[in-house]
């Protein structure tokens, strides 16, 4: 089931100023979330209960999400590399 995905202010201002192409490809990989919160390349983030990061070669994402009851996933922190 997919879930509802969150964004920050600071994600979407962050998204905006991206060039087109590398956002809509963010966009998605993030919105893919929604289908699989801890994909492989997710890892725990610190020893913050329900907190990861994706780290891929065009960005850096922490979320949260978790436990069972909580309907949704949020991300806080993206930075884009360019």
């Amino acid at each position: 089931m997919k879930i509802p995905v969150h964004f920050a202010p600071d994600v979407k201002v962050a998204l905006s100023l991206a060039p087109m192409t590398l956002r809509a490809s963010i966009v998605d990989m993030l919105l893919d979330l929604g289908d699989d919160p801890t994909p492989p390349d997710a890892v725990p983030y610190a020893e913050i209960p329900g907190a990861y990061e994706l780290i891929m070669p065009t960005f850096r994402a922490l979320y949260t999400y978790g436990p069972d009851d909580v309907d949704h996933l949020s991300i806080w922190v993206l930075h884009i590399n360019t």
